[in-house]
């Protein structure tokens, strides 16, 4: 069974519905649930009688208006509830805040590591309605070389609050924390293990015990591993599989985006070892020099699934971009699959726990 619920002006509204993949649209008239936020509006609801899972495409009219103006909205979980154009997983506040930047232009926060005997910078952006819904915990993302995260470093930006926000709005992607830790002066050291000549165990240690303590003291994370992400691109994306599967009681899940895997140390160790409890996604571009070592991911891949034992679709995602080279356009571009995979909005507590819809009004 799915809900949806509506804020809305409309006089009548009626609902438009199809399971993703049929070609013709059902409708059923909603009704009205109760007052809405002010005089001119009520809630309206009706439920569907199709699994909560199920993906399901809608839009609504009412006389000659229609709701989006073109295209339509989409239902992952088993409640929808649109509001302003955006779709929650919950009731939200009538207003709700803005999705926003923690630290002023310019002057993010800063940690001194004793790990690493030095001070790193990092960034925090707040999913909508963070200041509103004090009730509620969110997940973490941990992003490497956090200057090109949301703002403009030396080989530009992923802008990554784009895809970050379009996905969470459209309620595909559960609304998440992220953290963006700019390198040091030592990238390679920082991102590259040991046996591949670099020492990431230090940088691992100030993530997993000096940092992640940090954010969660500071703003309301969910604190399990499977709450918590690493994400790299290039160096890294290597940086990101390999602290995760060393620190997998910290971080659950982890994506590398073109990750520089010509280094195979790691990876032959990791594939002496014994599987971990990780949800992994991998990717590439295939264009650019070298075709972005497509190869070498496409290698990964394999051994990951031959070797190891992860599937595709439950604990393994391989995306490849087509035309995309090793840039931050092309990683922010491609984030929004790493998102999905990660933390889809049907994996949110809410939701994994069911929702006790009645069985009324199906439609």
């Amino acid at each position: 069974m799915k809900r949806v619920y509506y804020h809305s002006g409309f006089q009548q509204p009626t609902l438009h519905w199809r399971r993703r993949g049929e070609h013709t649209f059902q409708h059923c008239a909603m009704v009205q649930e109760g007052a809405g936020r002010n005089a001119q509006e009520r809630l309206w609801m009706v439920d569907l009688a199709v699994d909560a899972k199920e993906i399901v495409e809608f839009y609504i009219t009412d006389g000659a208006q229609r709701d989006p103006a073109n295209r339509w909205y989409e239902s992952r979980t088993g409640l929808a509830f649109l509001q302003d154009g955006e779709i929650f997983t919950y009731r939200p506040a009538a207003k709700v805040e803005a999705p926003r930047r923690a630290y002023a232009p310019g002057q993010p926060a800063r940690i001194f590591s004793q790990s690493l005997q030095q001070w790193r910078t990092f960034r925090v952006y707040l999913p909508r309605g963070y200041r509103q819904h004090l009730q509620r915990s969110y997940p973490v993302l941990y992003l490497q070389d956090g200057q090109n995260i949301f703002d403009s470093g030396s080989f530009g930006s992923w802008n990554a609050h784009n895809a970050l926000d379009r996905g969470i709005r459209r309620g595909e992607v559960e609304e998440v924390i992220v953290v963006a830790v700019d390198h040091g002066a030592g990238r390679f050291d920082d991102y590259v293990p040991s046996e591949d000549g670099g020492a990431n165990d230090r940088y691992a240690r100030f993530l997993s015990q000096e940092l992640k303590p940090h954010v969660d003291r500071l703003f309301r994370t969910r604190q399990g591993p499977q709450d918590n992400a690493l994400v790299g691109s290039s160096l890294g994306g290597v940086a990101a599989l390999s602290i995760a599967w060393d620190h997998f009681h910290k971080f659950g899940k982890v994506a590398s985006l073109s990750g520089s895997w010509w280094l195979k140390k790691f990876q032959h160790r990791m594939l002496g070892q014994a599987r971990r409890p990780l949800k992994i996604y991998v990717d590439s571009g295939n264009a650019g020099p070298y075709n972005d070592c497509i190869h070498h991911t496409v290698a990964l891949r394999h051994d990951l699934e031959q070797k190891l034992g992860y599937e595709m679709g439950r604990d393994l995602c391989h995306v490849v971009g087509d035309h995309h080279s090793h840039t931050e356009g092309a990683w922010g571009h491609r984030l929004i699959h790493a998102l999905r995979f990660l933390f889809p909005a049907s994996g949110a507590p809410e939701e994994k726990a069911g929702l006790p819809l009645p069985q009324r009004r199906a439609a």
